[in-house]
């Protein structure tokens, strides 16, 4: 069950992102704000001392719900809530999600209730799949997130 989200920047991936195989390898980062998620897509590639976000949506629980928002699942919402809109992008763009891995256990467990993590890996336009291989976006889209 994702949250509602918003789009605050459209997921915008810069061609040089991609590498010789037309696949980006980029950062998925959200941090929680009272009940609310900012999640970005960020950049493997540093500019100017900092990744740069290509994309940016606010995720948020039903204010009926105000208990969510305690549950020890809130981040994983988050999280499922970011597959959703990859999905969504990917497939608006003619990408493949290739890859979606869950990087939350390499954030402080004091900090896992506020901060959430991805590493993800996008096929381009011109991605050609290798057959037999079954992508994220093939498993995701069949199975509820």
């Amino acid at each position: 069950m994702p949250l509602h989200y918003e789009v605050i920047d459209p997921l915008t991936i810069p061609v040089t992102e991609f590498n010789e195989n037309h696949i980006a390898v980029l950062h998925v980062v959200g941090n929680r704000y009272s009940g609310q998620w900012k999640i970005d897509v960020l950049s493997q590639q540093e500019r100017s001392g900092e990744a740069a976000a290509l994309g940016t949506i606010e995720a948020f629980h039903d204010h009926q719900r105000d208990d969510l928002t305690d549950s020890p699942r809130y981040p994983q919402l988050g999280l499922d809530t970011a597959i959703i809109w990859l999905l969504t992008e990917t497939k608006e763009k003619g990408w493949r999600l290739l890859l979606w891995e869950d990087a939350s256990d390499k954030v402080p467990e004091d900090a896992r209730k506020f901060t959430i993590g991805a590493r993800v890996a996008l096929g381009g336009d011109q991605f050609v799949p290798t057959p037999g291989v079954v992508y994220a976006d093939e498993v995701l889209s069949t199975t509820k997130v």
